[in-house]
Parts: C-alpha cells; sequence; structure tokens
C-alpha cells in the first residue's frame, strides 16, 4: 500500500508565521491611522467611526477594535501621531535660536506651536478636546511624548531659570498661557477671529513670562 507523503513546505505556506501576522496588523493598522487622521483633519473628531474605518480600510470592526482596544484607543493613536507631528516644527525652532536671548527663544517656539496649531486645526484640537473617563488612565507612551513635547520648551528656558523645580513651573504656565490664548482664538471665544490680534496677545505674554523668568532666575 503506498504511502502519501506530507510537503512540509505546503504545510508551513498554509499557516501564518508569527512575523507575516504582525507584519499585515501593523500595516492594516498604519492604514487605519491614516485614514483616520484625514477624517479628523477634514470633519473634526466627532466623525471617527468604527464601521466607517472598518469599511475604508478594509477589515470588520472586530478586527479594528483588536488592534486599539475601542475607539478611544483609536483617537489616542490618532492624537499620539498629531502630537509626534507638532515636536519636529518645534524642535526646529528650538534649534534655529539655541543661542538667542530667552525672549527670542520663546516667540520662534509661539509662533512654530501656533503655525501648526493654525494649519492642523482640527487635529490640534482633537488633542485637547478628547477626554478618557475619569476612572482611566492615559497610556504610558501618551503621556511619555506629552511630557517630551513639554520638555522641549523647559529646555528651551534652560539655564535661565536655575532652580529646575521653578524651570518646569514657568514651561507648564507659559504653555498653560500661550495655548490658553490661541485656543479661545481659535474658537472665536475672545472675538472673532484675528490672527494678528492672536500674535500680538502671543507676544505680550511671552514677552512678559521672559521678563518674569529673568528676575525668577
Amino acid at each position: 500500500m503506498a504511502h502519501s507523503k506530507t510537503n512540509p513546505a505546503a504545510g508551513s505556506a498554509r499557516q501564518n508565521p508569527p512575523e507575516t501576522e504582525n507584519v499585515g496588523r501593523e500595516a492594516l493598522r498604519k492604514v487605519i491611522l491614516e485614514k483616520a487622521g484625514a477624517i479628523v483633519a477634514s470633519e473634526g473628531l466627532a466623525a471617527v467611526q468604527a464601521r466607517r474605518l472598518a469599511a475604508e480600510g478594509g477589515c470588520s470592526v472586530g478586527t479594528l477594535y483588536n488592534i486599539f482596544g475601542d475607539r478611544d484607543g483609536l483617537i489616542l493613536a490618532i492624537n499620539r501621531e498629531t502630537l509626534t507631528a507638532l515636536s519636529l516644527p518645534l524642535d526646529a525652532a528650538r534649534q534655529a535660536c539655541a543661542s538667542a536671548p530667552l525672549e527670542e527663544r520663546l516667540l520662534s517656539l509661539a509662533a512654530a506651536y501656533m503655525t501648526f496649531a493654525l494649519a492642523n486645526r482640527n487635529r490640534w484640537l482633537a488633542v485637547f478636546e478628547f477626554r478618557l473617563p475619569d476612572d482611566t488612565p492615559l497610556p504610558a507612551d501618551f503621556e511619555a511624548e506629552r511630557a517630551r513635547l513639554m520638555n522641549l520648551l523647559v529646555e528651551t528656558i534652560g539655564a535661565d531659570v536655575a532652580d529646575a523645580v521653578q524651570r518646569q513651573t514657568a514651561a507648564r504656565a507659559l504653555f498653560g498661557a500661550a495655548h490658553g490664548i490661541l485656543h479661545l482664538a481659535v474658537n472665536n471665544r475672545l472675538s472673532d477671529f484675528d490672527r494678528s490680534e492672536v500674535d500680538r496677545d502671543l507676544r505680550f505674554i511671552v514677552q512678559a513670562a521672559a521678563a518674569g523668568m529673568r528676575k525668577a532666575g
């Protein structure tokens, strides 16, 4: 009686190695993030819907949630990419003015921040308007990216504020003031949006903060 021979190569071809599965998962993750980011940019955060993205990405809703956890996880992934994109012009501005006086360094950073926010308005707003439930902590990698951005401002202040704790406080306070002005202006909470007015407001805050830091430092 003839015995049938198994073909090991055929058997392995029928099974997806973990490496192949990971490549497919990462490729799909990238596709979904690109599509989701485009939706946020053009339509805003509310337009991000799992069924729509699954259909556009060519996968099931279950697969989408398997990759991102849930809609919150997907939005956090989009916002994390926005923060990473924001870091590029901020870091470039910091490096370009590294040897300039404090006020000039801070003004350069503020201008880069405003330019990015206005050019990517919906994605920028999504970072600050989305929040997780009160009992849900932010993922560690998201916290790390946010801390890295704040550290760019801390480094920009540098030795002009000698005390490290005070330097952190100065960075947080300045960012809160500058971001608040820009956020209110973009949402027309102060008056109809006028970029020249926003620029003057930011310049005033930065100049006042720089003067205060020089005295404190």
